[in-house]
């Protein structure tokens, strides 16, 4: 899969008048059903203001998030408990997931792009918009990137709107990310018997 070009200036241009990059995913396409990395694109700062926090809300129905740690900011995960407990990976009970992800303290140039990563459990959803809603604090201002369209509208539509949000249109994967079900990968450990200690 292609990176996607992350500069609209094209659209921009025709909602505002003048051309202007958003904050948007790199890869806008994702597997259902897979551990992705998302990797959020931060262009430029607030105007002449340079970018000092990042914080992104998850979006329901991902279980699993586990964002990098990034050399001159501060990580912080929030969580949130479920209403009902789920069924997690391995017959695991999840009662709570990783609500927002944010990260502060640093001091990128309003001329600077900066990129933040995570790694996500997808939801089994093909053709479902995933939105990555940001909020973009500067040193004097903030923008805030939570601009999305109704459900059933095509994803492209969010163009069209003044901040929109970073998202990604998943799609039913061609094959099982490891090359098996889990459930063939347990019949082959089952078959291929204990495993045994290497010798020193």
């Amino acid at each position: 899969m292609k990176p996607v070009v992350f500069w609209i200036a094209a659209a921009g241009a025709a909602v505002s008048g003048a051309a202007s990059a958003h904050v948007v995913l790199q890869e806008m396409e994702g597997r259902a059903a897979y551990q992705e990395y998302v990797t959020l694109v931060v262009p430029h700062g607030c105007g002449n203001s340079p970018t000092t926090e990042i914080r992104v809300k998850v979006p329901d129905g991902i279980p699993i998030v586990s964002p990098e740690q990034k050399p001159g900011w501060t990580l912080r995960i929030t969580r949130r408990k479920l209403d009902t407990p789920q069924v997690g990976e391995g017959g695991t009970r999840v009662t709570d997931v990783v609500d927002q992800v944010s990260w502060s303290g640093g001091n990128v140039p309003s001329d600077q792009m900066v990129r933040f990563t995570m790694l996500v459990r997808t939801p089994d959803t093909p053709d479902k918009i995933l939105y990555f809603k940001t909020i973009q604090k500067c040193a004097n201002e903030e923008v805030r990137w939570v601009d999305t369209v109704p459900d059933g509208e095509p994803a492209w539509k969010v163009w069209a709107r003044p901040a929109p949000s970073p998202f990604m249109v998943l799609k039913k994967a061609d094959k099982p990310q490891l090359g098996a079900t889990m459930q063939q990968i347990a019949a082959e450990r089952k078959k291929l018997g204990p495993a045994t200690k290497p010798q020193p």
